[in-house]
């Protein structure tokens, strides 16, 4: 499961920094004029404002994968033979 879920980073890391990179502007040239500037920045801006809501939701649902992982983790590791009320779970050898 652990190694699924590496493989799963993996590549969702690869997704959004493709997405990331294809949603950046590369050009050097400037705009003629501001209804061409205000388009090239809205078309940018809403890439990168969805690349950052899924990587967001990304986190959610890795946090909360691991925090089932480890609620059954912690639940696998409990002791079989719990000991009585009054009874101590160790004793010293010698004292009785």
């Amino acid at each position: 499961m652990l190694k699924l879920l590496a493989v799963l980073r993996t590549l969702f890391l690869v997704f959004i920094i493709g997405y990331t990179v294809r949603a950046m502007t590369w050009t050097f040239d400037l705009p003629t004029d501001s209804a061409q500037a205000y388009d090239l920045c809205r078309a940018g801006l809403s890439a990168l404002r969805k690349a950052a809501w899924i990587a967001i939701g990304w986190i959610a649902l890795e946090t909360a994968v691991g925090w089932w992982l480890a609620s059954r983790a912690a639940r696998a590791k409990l002791p079989v033979d719990v000991p009585k009320g009054g009874e101590p779970p160790f004793a010293p050898p010698g004292h009785r």
